[in-house]
């Protein structure tokens, strides 16, 4: 499956042919535009994860931390314990599935966000989706 372009994006109409403002003052409105919205092609494929012995995935998301570690002609991700009796340890990157970059909060010096994010399959058979941004990798969601 193919992403979603930020072109693509910002050429879908804000909002279904002959609304205007307010769009939801009637509870038919507020169906109307939602409808209009799952036609978004971006937000049919956020939830349409494939896997090929269920109907689908969910991604958790999270910020956490984590380190990425070139060693012996591999990559591993050093995941963080998540107490102090617990080790998490590292995970070997097996394949890189997907790379998209993220843009958000471009109003706001304070909320701007500005990332690159690889959805990664790991040797445990997890599946991360990790972000760069200013230097620091994150775990920022995972995929079941």
């Amino acid at each position: 499956m193919e992403g979603v372009g930020v072109s693509e994006v910002h050429r879908y109409p804000l909002r279904p042919e002959g609304f205007e403002e307010p769009l939801f003052p009637t509870p038919e409105s507020r169906r109307a535009v939602a409808e209009h919205l799952l036609g978004a092609p971006w937000l049919r494929r956020a939830s349409e994860v494939e896997r090929p012995d269920r109907g689908g995935r969910a991604v958790h998301v999270s910020e956490e931390p984590v380190e990425v570690e070139h060693r012996r002609g591999c990559v591993f991700v050093v995941l963080p314990p998540r107490n102090r009796r617990r080790c998490r340890g590292e995970r070997r990157v097996v394949e890189a599935l997907a790379r998209w970059r993220e843009v958000g909060g471009w109003w706001s010096e304070e909320e701007a966000r500005d990332r690159v994010v690889l959805r990664l399959l790991l040797s445990d058979g997890a599946v991360v989706d990790l972000a760069r941004e200013d230097g620091a990798w994150s775990l920022v969601g995972t995929v079941d």
